[in-house]
């Protein structure tokens, strides 16, 4: 189960000490010190031992609610980027907060026509917004290494 992004230099100290295996390689190497000694990168690094980890939690923001939902407003699919904003699905005036399960993507025009109006109110229905989960968020990674594929389930 992949459980974090490290760079390549941690990596590569992880499993020279021993602490891991290399199963995939990048195809370009690097070096640390001597210019001579071709070392190619680990991509993917399968460790021994369990280390227990504090559960990821994917920080609310604004770029994270856009990865989300794809970029795209959740109310009429438009997905032009400069037109994006936040919608509270319950919005502030009636006690709506900055949440996870409250918070979607819409575009300018959906935004202020939806205004301060329920989502009955308003009509139209979305998918249930909520936090994602860390690997979700990893999948939307700009470029993804052929090699994770299988372990991102992609």
């Amino acid at each position: 189960m992949p459980r974090s992004i490290i760079n390549t230099e941690r990596a590569f100290v992880i499993t020279y000490k021993g602490n891991a295996s290399v199963i995939a390689e990048h195809p370009e190497s690097f070096n640390l010190i001597n210019p001579e000694l071709d070392i190619k990168k680990p991509s993917i690094i399968r460790v021994y031992k369990y280390v227990n980890q504090p559960i990821h939690k994917v920080p609310l923001s604004r770029e994270n609610v856009y990865r989300r939902d794809n970029f795209e407003c959740v109310y009429c699919g438009c997905d032009n980027r400069k037109t994006l904003t936040l919608d509270h699905v319950i919005p502030q005036s009636k006690g709506g907060r900055d949440a996870w399960d409250n918070l979607v993507t819409a575009c300018r025009r959906c935004n202020s026509e939806k205004s301060n109006l329920t989502l009955e109110e308003y009509g139209k229905e979305i998918p249930q917004p909520r936090r994602p989960h860390y690997l979700m968020m990893m999948k939307q990674v700009h470029y993804v290494p052929k090699e994770w594929e299988d372990y991102l389930f992609i």
